[in-house]
């Protein structure tokens, strides 16, 4: 009888295509590949790492393969890098991506300059821009000219005139050359590490934004035996490893290489190159602490939060999660990841919810995933494994937050939702591997039971609900319906 009733209420179902704002926070990130030209994709989360939606598809036109996130500015606006395709802006350069701006409301992206192999701004930026104290963004590319040299050009743009600036380049001789995130620190300097060529191995740089000079503050041989005081067990190769500042001044890192074994190392050290101290040598054959840590830290609770990329054998298990205690300084090793993901090479995300994300690049194996740390209980979920067609390969990702985000949800593709108002109880025609989430008017997200194309919303209470379908084509729509 009760289907008898639907059938009769399908002759009246209205198909309509409408759009409405509502406050939300979102946690968006890149891929490296996959998407609907394998040119990678921008996708969003909410703050529980769930109700995943591709919301663009990078192209030839725009620039592809971003190997980093996005820096949310305080325009309302994202920044990134793409380092591959676009267009060739000085005769005889190769294409080698884009600097662009993604409106987080509308989905729309703007190339604000491409780079090539004969641009005097550099190529090949890895890493989402730096958002400093003064409003500007700040970044450096990896390379200079076509005969690829390892040369850092520093740029900087001024959001609120749309200007970009080179600020300088960083002398590979003197100071080695970056390949990781800058970091702002309390003083207002901004400070990483390099890659230097031997006899030395790496380096901590200052950069003064005031004078726009830098100053080598410390020097790293990496693990060398020096009689009489035997192995000097330091940083060496910190690729995609940004130095962090924690709560008690020091700055932290991590390296890929160095220590006793080559396999890196946690250190501290003070802002003005003083007190260096190596925390934890990284060794391979140690299944519990993993080895080549790639990344940076997020802080909570009084401990530093990181990941390395290998475990146990190289390229044979997944990686681990590790912490540094700040009172002790104990490197500690809560879990190795196993099906949640493969691969961490990126930094930690502190959600609103208090709890950890970070993307894995799936290695080989698969196309990667995005993995969820519960503090509260120390538990591991992989919230969202990418497909191809959403995205593949999360590299160097940090999650960028933007919080009460009145986003604009726009029909794009068809369904008929039925009865409507009901008890709760409602048919979704004309969906077969669609995702849907619901939430509430004010943006909750709602338990639901789903069967065949039948939806049954739990607990609901009298009020406006949003279905929220998305298609494996990354289209969605949003339907408003009625509990009584």
């Amino acid at each position: 009888m009760k289907n008898c009733k639907i059938k009769a209420f399908s002759a009246v179902v209205l198909s309509f295509v409408f759009s409405f704002s509502y406050a939300q926070t979102y946690m968006y990130g890149t891929t490296f590949e996959g998407g609907d030209n394998n040119l990678g994709t921008i996708y969003r989360v909410d703050e529980n790492g769930q109700n995943f939606q591709k919301v663009f598809d990078f192209s030839t036109s725009t620039g592809g393969n971003p190997r980093a996130g996005l820096t949310l500015a305080p325009n309302g606006k994202m920044y990134g890098f793409t380092t591959a395709e676009g267009q060739a802006v000085n005769p005889g350069g190769t294409p080698s991506g884009s600097f662009y701006e993604f409106d987080p409301v509308t989905n729309n992206l703007q190339v604000i300059t491409y780079f090539n192999t004969e641009e005097p701004l550099g190529f090949e930026f890895n890493d989402a821009p730096l958002l400093a104290s003064n409003g500007n963004l700040y970044a450096a590319s990896t390379y200079l000219g076509s005969n690829v040299v390892q040369a850092n050009v520093f740029i900087s743009y001024d959001i609120s005139t749309g200007s970009l600036s080179i600020l300088d380049t960083l002398d590979y001789a003197a100071f080695g050359y970056l390949d990781s995130k800058l970091m702002q620190a309390s003083d207002n300097n901004i400070y990483f590490t390099t890659v230097r060529p031997l006899p030395n191995h790496a380096a901590i740089i200052k950069y003064d934004l005031t004078v726009n000079t830098f100053t080598l503050i410390h020097n790293s041989l990496g693990a060398v035996v020096l009689p009489p005081n035997g192995v000097l067990s330091e940083y060496d190769v910190p690729v995609n490893n940004p130095l962090f500042e924690a709560s008690n001044g020091m700055l932290y890192g991590a390296s890929r290489g160095g220590g006793n074994y080559d396999e890196g190392n946690v250190f501290k050290i003070n802002k003005d190159g003083s007190g260096y101290q190596t925390l934890h040598i990284f060794t391979d054959g140690l299944a519990v602490e993993g080895f080549i840590p790639a990344g940076g830290f997020v802080e909570h609770n009084g401990k530093l939060y990181s990941a390395t990329q290998q475990q146990g054998a190289l390229n044979q298990n997944s990686g681990t999660f590790y912490t540094i205690n700040l009172s002790t300084d104990a490197v500690e090793h809560p879990h190795i990841l196993g099906v949640e993901g493969i691969d961490p090479i990126g930094t930690f995300v502190l959600s609103p919810n208090g709890r950890l994300y970070i993307g894995c690049s799936g290695r080989t194996t698969n196309n990667g995933s995005l993995v969820e740390w519960n503090l509260n209980n120390n538990t591991l979920t992989q919230r969202h494994a990418f497909n191809g067609t959403d995205g593949a390969k999360p590299y160097r990702n940090e999650l960028s937050i933007i919080s009460n985000l009145s986003v604009q949800e726009q029909a794009s593709i068809e369904v008929n939702v039925y009865p409507n108002p009901s008890n709760g109880t409602f048919i979704v025609d004309g969906i077969t591997d669609e995702k849907i989430n619901v939430v509430s008017i004010d943006g909750k997200s709602v338990g639901f039971v789903i069967e065949n194309n039948t939806i049954t919303l739990e607990n609901a209470q009298s009020g406006i609900y949003f279905l929220n379908i998305t298609g494996v084509s990354g289209k969605s729509t949003t339907k408003k319906v009625i509990v009584e």
